[in-house]
């Protein structure tokens, strides 16, 4: 039997690393991932219930579908209801997020719709590409951010598309392939920390020289923007006398060896969150 349903899927970023936080914080084993699990659960669950109430919903088709130990895999109905859970589920973690000295939370989410195969008498009941795309939405979402598929967007009332960004985001699979959904920021007070430094190789330092370059064509909006963030003077000591290439050279340079790649990253990428190779080199840089 075919039915067409909407796919969430959701994981926790950087999960690794807040299982190993917790696992030396309490000096805890597999009690680590039993915890995370556990508080995931409870958000996941508590979201979906409140997003079922006063629905009609049949059971075997708008649930959590699968568990995946740092997120979830739910399928609905409804395009509405799918987007109503994915806004209650962000608004608990905001709320977590506030609570003072607390781990921060962050998850990338993707939703796709498509028809799936039913069947109640297979081990595995429901069958369809749809899980695929899901699963690429997630991966490619920025932190916080809500990807989804034509089909997902055109099916969302006009209040709720408005939320969305005004084009299209790109991003690249695991094939390096390009793609492009419909993303919307939904973890608003997620207090993004700044990663440990990390000393770019000369192939990153190029990457990320490049990523620059085709987001900045004018170097003067660079300027702008790093003195709009009170940045400028992380240009005092670079030359401006000379060429492109090597005015972005130094500039990563200094930034680098000041300890801020981080902070210049995260600048640029908000001014431009629509470049390309900028989108892949932050997430590369990130991961």
């Amino acid at each position: 039997m075919n039915i067409k349903l909407t796919v969430v899927q959701l994981d926790l970023v950087n999960s690794s690393k807040s299982f190993q936080d917790i696992h030396n914080k309490y000096n805890l084993g597999a009690e680590a991932l039993a915890i995370f699990i556990n508080q995931i659960e409870d958000i996941t669950s508590t979201a979906f219930n409140q997003s079922i109430k006063n629905r009609k919903i049949k059971t075997h088709l708008t649930k959590i579908e699968t568990p995946l130990a740092d997120g979830y895999r739910l399928t609905f109905e409804s395009v509405e209801n799918a987007y109503d859970f994915v806004k209650i589920f962000c608004e608990m973690v905001d709320k977590r997020n506030q609570k003072p000295g607390i781990d921060q939370w962050c998850f990338r989410i993707g939703a796709a719709t498509d028809d799936i195969v039913y069947d109640p008498a297979r081990p595995n009941q429901m069958i369809g590409n749809v899980f695929v795309v899901v699963k690429e939405l997630k991966a490619g979402a920025f932190p916080g951010w809500l990807f989804v598929d034509e089909m997902t967007y055109n099916k969302l009332s006009q209040d709720i598309q408005n939320k969305f960004s005004k084009d299209k985001q790109s991003f690249k699979n695991k094939h390096n392939e390009s793609r492009e959904a419909w993303g919307c920021q939904m973890l608003v007070n997620y207090q993004q920390k700044e990663p440990e430094q990390k000393e770019l190789n000369g192939e990153e330092k190029k990457q990320f020289r490049e990523a620059i370059k085709s987001a900045f064509p004018n170097r003067k909006d660079l300027v702008r923007i790093l003195n709009d963030n009170n940045c400028g003077e992380w240009i005092k000591n670079v030359n401006t006398n000379q060429d492109d290439e090597n005015f972005f050279t130094d500039l990563i340079e200094k930034v680098e060896s000041d300890g801020n790649t981080f902070a210049l990253l995260n600048i640029v990428f908000k001014a431009k969150p629509n470049n390309l190779n900028l989108k892949t080199f932050y997430n590369q840089y990130n991961n």
